[in-house]
C-alpha cells in the first residue's frame, strides 16, 4: 500500500479581534496550521484541513474564549472560523487539566477552607455527575453570541453558588405549588406558582408542609427582601476531570427568530457552535451557622432540596431538551 503525503504549515491568513500592539505577540503564541495532502493525479499539494495551535505554555482558557479570538481572511474560512476557535479552547483547557494540577489544588484548597468555617455546619455532596451535558451562561454577552461560564481565576467550567441556590429555590417551589394545586383545583398552575414564590420572596407562612419539609424552613433557607437565608450555597467546581465538547444548534428559521420574515422552509438553517460540559462530576457544598439544632436540620433539608433539584429539574440553559441533570454516583 502506497504511503500517503500529509504535511502540516504555517498559515499566516489569519489575526486577532485584538489592538494592533498585540497582534505580534499573539502572533507568537497561537498559530494556524494547514494539513496538506499530496494529490498524485494532480500532482499537486491541497490543504485538507487546517486548526489554531497554542505555542510555549497551556493559556488560561477563558482568555482565549473571551478575549484572544482569531479571524481567518479566507472567506471559505469564515463559517469555519468558530469552530476552529472552539477546538482551540478545549485543546487549551486539556493542557491546562495535563500539564497542571488545577482541579487537585482548587478542590484541596476548598475543603481546606470549609473544614476551617469556624461555628459553620458543613454539608459536601462530592457524588453528582452530569448525566449527559451542561451548559452555564448560554446566553450570556460574549463575542461569539454563544457563552459559558468560566471561573475569571482558573479559566475552568463552573457553577456559581446563585445558580444553585436559584434552582434549589425554583424547584422547592414548583413543589409546594403542586401541594397548593391539590387543594385548589379552581386557579391556573402558574398562578398559583406565582402566589407561592411571591409569599416566599414576601416571607408569608403559608402553613403546609411537603416531604417533612415546612414553608418556614424555605424562608428561613433562603432568606426574604427582609431576611437573610441560613444556609449558603457555594460555587460548585468540577472535580477528577472535565470532558469539555463542541455541540450545536440548528435554528430552522432564523430572519423569523430576527423578525425579518415569516418561517418559511426557503430559509436556510444556520448551525450555532457552542461548548458543553458532558458527563462530569462536580462537587458541591452548604453551610449553615450552627446556633442549634434547627439549623443543622435546615441545611438538612437545603441538601435534599439541591439533590431533588438537580436530578429532577435541572441547572442551566437547555434543560428542556435534557441538558443540565445531575445523577448520584459512587454513593457512599
Amino acid at each position: 500500500m502506497k504511503e500517503e503525503k500529509v504535511k502540516r504549515e504555517y498559515d499566516k491568513n489569519y489575526k486577532f479581534y485584538a489592538p494592533i500592539d498585540t497582534q505580534e505577540i499573539l502572533n507568537k503564541n497561537i498559530t494556524k496550521i494547514k494539513v496538506m495532502r499530496y494529490n498524485e493525479r494532480k500532482k499537486q499539494w491541497e490543504v485538507e484541513d487546517w486548526y489554531y495551535q497554542s505555542s510555549e505554555f497551556p493559556k488560561n482558557p477563558l482568555l482565549i474564549f473571551g478575549k484572544l479570538i482569531p479571524q481567518t481572511l479566507i472567506s471559505d474560512e469564515e463559517d469555519e472560523n468558530k469552530d476552529k476557535y472552539l477546538q482551540l479552547v478545549i485543546f487549551e483547557l486539556n493542557g491546562l487539566l495535563t500539564h497542571t494540577k488545577v482541579l487537585e489544588q482548587l478542590s484541596n484548597r476548598i475543603k481546606h477552607i470549609m473544614d476551617n468555617l469556624q461555628g459553620f455546619e458543613v454539608v459536601s455532596i462530592h457524588n453528582l455527575t452530569c448525566s449527559w451535558r451542561l451548559i452555564i451562561g448560554l446566553g450570556a454577552s460574549h463575542p461569539q453570541d454563544t457563552s459559558m461560564t468560566l471561573h475569571h481565576i482558573y479559566g475552568i467550567p463552573y457553577i456559581p453558588g446563585s445558580a444553585i441556590k436559584g434552582v434549589t429555590r425554583h424547584w422547592a417551589v414548583l413543589k409546594f405549588a403542586e401541594k397548593f394545586a391539590e387543594q385548589n383545583k379552581k386557579d391556573k398552575f402558574d398562578k398559583i406558582i406565582e402566589n407561592v414564590a411571591k409569599a416566599l420572596e414576601e416571607g408569608k407562612d403559608l402553613n403546609i408542609a411537603v416531604d417533612d419539609v415546612e414553608f418556614k424552613d424555605l424562608i428561613n433557607i433562603f432568606g426574604t427582601q427582609k431576611q437573610q437565608g441560613k444556609v449558603i450555597f457555594f460555587d460548585a467546581y468540577p472535580i477528577e476531570n472535565i470532558n469539555l465538547k463542541m455541540d450545536i444548534m440548528n435554528p430552522h428559521y432564523s430572519k423569523y427568530y430576527s423578525s425579518e420574515l415569516p418561517p418559511a422552509d426557503w430559509q436556510n438553517p444556520v448551525p450555532i457552535k457552542f461548548l458543553t460540559v458532558e458527563n462530569t462530576k462536580f462537587q458541591f457544598y452548604l453551610a449553615s451557622k450552627v446556633k442549634e439544632d434547627e439549623n443543622r436540620k435546615l441545611i438538612e433539608k437545603a441538601q435534599k432540596l439541591l439533590i431533588e433539584a438537580l436530578r429532577n429539574y435541572g441547572i442551566g440553559a437547555k434543560t428542556s431538551i435534557g441538558y443540565g441533570f445531575f445523577c448520584e454516583v459512587n454513593k457512599m
